[in-house]
Formats: C-alpha cells, structure tokens, sequence
C-alpha cells in the first residue's frame, strides 16, 4: 500500500532522492513523460492539446508533456500565466520550438480549438484560491468540456486544490483525469477536492515512499490484492477454496442477493449459498444456476425463530457470512436477526465449525459482512458492539447507514468520512467500510484504506450490494477481514473503470460490475508470460 502524503512528506522525498543522486531535471523528464504517456494512452489520433503552465515545477511538468506530445505529431499550444517561456528543461531543444505559446487575448480561441486541454499552473504548493484571470480560463475550459466533450486532465494535481485538506476553490479546475506524479497526496482523496480529481492515474518518478503505519491513511493498489490472494493447489476442489453463505431478498429486493451472490463467485469463492425465502428461489435461480440455496419458511408463525435456526445450523460448513442485502426490515426480519446474532437473553457462544447448542440464543462468534438492513437492525441494538465482540465483522455502510450506527446526523459524516469511519471502528472494534467518495476501509488501529478512484457511475442502485459480496468472496477464501476488505475496494475499483470503458457513465448497472471482477482478478492473479 502506498501512505497517502502530506505536502512536507513529498518535499522531503523529492529531497531523499536529489540527495541519494537524482537531479531535479531527471524526476521532472520522466514525471513529464508520463503525462504524455497518460494522454496518449487514451487518445486515439494526434489532435491539438491547450497547456495551461504556471511559473513552477509543475508548469514545467507540463511543457515537458507537452513536448513529448510535440514530438509524437501534436500540435501543442502554450497558455503562460506569469510564465513566458519554457525555462531550462529536460527535452531537446527542437522539441520545445514547437511549442506554440499564444497570447493572452487568444485564449478563447485555443479553447475551441483544442482537443485536449491540460492544467499544469500550480502544483503541490498551490492553495484553494485562484487568480481571477485563472479561474476565467477553468471556466472557459469546462465549457468547452461541455459542449465539446473535450477531456480535461491536471498534471499532479488539479489547480486550485489544497493537496492536504482537501479544500477547493469552486473554480478549481474540474479535471476528468488527474495524473498524479511521484506520491499519492491525502488531500486529493478528500471532499471536496475528490470533484475536481476525476480518474487518478499514479506515475511512480522514483520517490522513497513513507512507510504505512497505524493511524495513517493509505492507497491500496491491485498488487496489493495480487500479495494477499492465496494460491490454489491443482487438487483442490471447491469447498477447501471457500464458501459463502448468503443472507438476504426480500420480494421487493430480491435482485441486492442475486448480485451480491454473484460477486462472491466472481471473486473466486467456490461455492455461494443463497438463504432466501422460497417464494424467491425460482427468479434467482432462472438467472444464476451457480448458486446453490438454502429455503427460509414466509409468512408462518415463528418465521423469524425458523429462519434464525436454519442459518444457524449451515454456518459451520461456510467460511463467510454476509447477512443484509435486500433483506427488508419488515417482520419476521427482526426477529431472525435477534436469533441469529444472539443479542438477546443470556448468550452462549456460537461460530462456524461449532454446530449450535439447543436452548438459549447464541452469541454470534463468527465471520461475517453486515450490509443494508443487517445494519440498519444493529443501529437499533444497544451495545450490540459489546456483545459482538468476539465475532469478525466487516461492517460496509453508506453515510445514512454510518449516521445510524453512530446516532448522528447524515451532514456529520459526509461533512468529514474518514473521522466518522474512523470512529465507527474504533467504537466497535470492528473493519468498516465506508461507501462515500473513495469508498474507505476503516481499521480497528486507526489506519484508512482509501479505494484508487471514486465515479458517478456508481450512483446506481446494486453497487454496495456487488462490492459486499466481492469482499465476502475474498474472506472466504482466507484473507483476513483487513485483506479481504482492502482488496475488495482495489478489484471493485478497477471492475468499475473497465465497466465505464465497456458501457459508459450514465448506462452503467451493477450487474456490470459483475461481469468485470473475473477478468480483473485474471490479470491479477494468472501467471504473466
């Protein structure tokens, strides 16, 4: 995992690696590189690219990209606020001659004439407040992005954001790709920065990296996943690969189970258990046959008791629990929760490879991820964190769901989500993973595990649903509740962009999600050759 930096901590390694024999002209020729790497990576034909540099650093990132860009056919207008020509930089001579910087009264005409336009006018040391002069030209830029759908992209960071708090001027330049250079900054991950970023892509110019330690904030990245997946031996068979027993469906939800089952398959579980009422069985199977399924009694006297018994009895054949998708909060749902957990008369203890005692309820000593209404039902037990203590829990709430476990306000958490997370796993001593911005994964310790990216594409109903039962799969598999969380938001992560390439923003379903983890964790896990 990479610690996400504060701006002192990037100086100081820039300044590790000048000192360790690294010049600043070599960090800035290959961070400039990889801007154009980035931009041509994504373009499909040499068109016209507007730069936008200021007087430092990063303006010279950026008539660094912009040369490369040169030399590949573009054509490359230079827009200079206090900056009037390229300085002494590490590109040919020839290289920069091309460049064609343009007179301030001819901005708007380069706006509509480019194809790409490229912010590079403040970097790390930049603050969230703009020129006047600055602010016109990001706003002249995003109407071009608009009405032209020309992709905007920021070197490092986007102009007019604080990389540490994460606060932003509103003219800030409202980036669709952030290429960010030598070390991820904390601030960028945070609202109201996260509007401005865009997709984040990481160029790694060599910087010695700050180790991750408790209570700090930290990126994690697929080959963090590739570490922590187990490998499987060829004589193995689908139950020693883990198994997932899901808890869910009601008739008006019965699709947050189906997709939730789904994931946990794609993420590799060997065998996926569905624990949903009868009446739901017939739909769920029609369009998932992989999954096998354990019928809960509807609408009898006792329902609730019934269900909780059954669930208890199959749990010491599963190597995860995920409880709460779809599940409703209608009766008997309370009733079986309370059996299931065991947060009711005197407790004894109950977890998987342990077959259930008759008498008392149980206390649940097990694995599971609570989602949806598995968590709405604990926000109403007192102390329920008390008498769970000894059970595994990943806790995967959006900000409502966070506001009730915590008994605040929706405003509080999304006003400040990696405090209140925090909190939440703190207070109950439990991983929680909270689906807001870059979904984050909280840990008992103090340490955040912040997803690569965050995107409106996720604003679709189902995509908590895929993302519990991802990391449901992962658990069963091994990885512990850190791990399988972390990884979860790494492969979800990158199961979302492929899903954005494939279908776009607006037309995204969950189901499509689905459908990417497998070739995700493919290039994960498979051998390279």
């Amino acid at each position: 995992m990479l610690k996400l930096c504060r701006v002192d901590e990037v100086r100081r390694a820039e300044e590790a690696a000048v000192a360790s024999g690294r010049s600043v002209a070599d960090l800035m020729a290959i961070a400039g590189s990889g801007v154009a790497s980035e931009i041509l990576k994504r373009a499909t034909r040499a068109g016209t690219a507007l730069f936008l540099v200021g007087p430092g650093n990063n303006g010279g990132d950026g008539l660094v990209a912009a040369s490369h860009l040169a030399g590949r056919g573009w054509r490359c207008l230079v827009w200079g606020w206090k900056r009037s020509s390229p300085g002494d930089l590490p590109v040919e001579q020839s290289l920069l001659e091309r460049l064609e910087w343009i007179d301030p009264a001819g901005i708007d005409a380069a706006i509509a004439s480019a194809d790409v336009i490229v912010d590079a006018v403040f970097g790390i040391g930049g603050k969230p407040t703009l020129p006047d002069e600055v602010g016109r030209v990001f706003a002249a830029a995003r109407e071009a992005r608009v009405r032209r759908g020309i992709p905007l992209v920021a070197v490092d960071t986007p102009s007019g954001v604080d990389c540490d708090s994460g606060e932003s001027d509103p003219r800030a330049f409202h980036a669709d790709l952030t290429v960010m250079l030598g070390l991820p900054k904390v601030g960028l991950y945070r609202p109201p920065a996260l509007l401005h970023t865009g997709l984040i892509e990481f160029v790694d110019i060599g910087l010695p990296a700050p180790p991750v330690g408790p209570g700090d904030a930290a990126l994690v990245t697929l080959e963090d996943a590739r570490e922590w997946l187990p490998r499987r031996p060829a004589d193995t068979h689908k139950r020693a690969v883990g198994t997932v027993l899901v808890v869910g469906g009601a008739p008006t939800f019965y699709g947050a189970p189906r997709l939730a089952a789904g994931a946990a398959l794609r993420a590799g579980a060997g065998l996926v258990t569905l624990a949903v009422i009868r009446s739901l069985i017939p739909s769920i199977a029609a369009s998932l046959p992989e999954v096998t399924f354990l019928p809960l009694p509807e609408g009898e006297l006792g329902a609730g008791a019934r269900m909780a018994e059954l669930v208890r009895e199959a749990l010491p054949r599963y190597d995860a629990l995920l409880v709460g998708p779809g599940l409703g909060q209608e009766p008997p749902v309370p009733e079986f929760l309370a059996g299931l957990f065991g947060l009711r008369g005197a407790p004894r203890p109950i977890g998987f490879g342990q077959p259930p005692q008759a008498g008392l309820p149980q206390r649940f000593t097990g694995r599971a991820v609570v989602d949806a209404d598995g968590l709405n039902w604990l926000a109403g037990q007192p102390d329920w964190w008390i008498q769970l203590a000894d059970a595994d829990l990943i806790l995967t709430p959006h900000p409502g769901e966070l506001a009730r476990l915590l008994n605040i306000g929706t405003r509080e958490i999304t006003s400040d989500p990696w405090a209140y997370a925090a909190e939440a796993a703190r207070r109950f001593h439990q991983h929680v993973v909270l689906k807001y911005g870059h979904a984050t994964l909280a840990c008992p310790d103090g340490t955040l595990i912040v997803s690569p990216q965050v995107h409106p594409a996720l604003a679709t109903a189902g995509t908590g649903d895929v993302l519990a039962g991802l990391i449901a799969g992962l658990a069963a598999q091994g990885l512990g509740s850190r791990e399988a969380a972390a990884a979860g938001l790494a492969v979800g992560s990158e199961a979302m962009q492929e899903a954005v390439r494939r279908v776009g923003t607006l037309g995204l379903l969950a189901g499509d999600l689905v459908e990417e983890i497998a070739g995700v964790l493919a290039r994960v896990y498979e051998a390279r050759w």
